[in-house]
């Protein structure tokens, strides 16, 4: 990494090297298990500046939601979690059908279903192709974009339209 993910300066310092890793839920299958697994550097840092803690090293998105296989609904707490947050998030901000809630990285639409059921339109951006899919087929408006810094597109956030409340999980 270059600097920092959010202030950009090159301030970072480790906190936590966990060496290199394979992907998370990137199970090898029993025809694959005498092929090298890809690991990847997986060390936490913090930024002296503005404080944020984050990976030191990106993934490629090509290589990490090749075929992501984690659906955040499966989960019944986080479910709870999601209904709780989005109730949250309604009455803090005052939202309404005239609101968009856009979240980068929405998986299957386990928080945004929350929104839409409150009445409040909303977009998902996810960049697995067959989590987007999921989420759509579930009907949650999803555009599957990478918003990674390497990614085509990554800039473009403007052309999803105003948003009321962003979150990202």
């Amino acid at each position: 990494m270059v600097g920092c993910r959010s202030c950009g300066k090159a301030s970072l310092e480790s906190v936590l090297d966990l060496g290199t890793t394979p992907l998370a839920n990137a199970l090898v299958t029993d025809a694959r298990l005498d092929e090298p697994e890809p690991t990847f550097p997986l060390e936490v840092g913090i930024c002296t500046g503005c404080s944020l803690v984050q990976l030191l090293e990106t993934v490629p998105p090509e290589e990490m939601f090749r075929n992501y296989v984690y659906l955040s609904s499966f989960s019944e707490t986080m479910l709870r979690h999601a209904e709780a947050s989005a109730r949250a998030i309604i009455s803090a901000r005052g939202l309404s059908p005239g609101s968009l809630v856009v979240e980068i990285a929405s998986n299957d639409g386990y928080l945004l279903q929350h929104f839409q059921e409150a009445g409040i339109p909303v977009l998902g951006i996810e960049p697995a192709r067959n989590i987007a899919k999921v989420a759509e087929e579930r009907g949650i408006p999803t555009r599957c974009k990478s918003l990674a810094p390497s990614s085509p597109g990554a800039s473009s956030t403007r052309a999803f339209g105003p948003t009321s409340s962003l979150r990202t999980t």
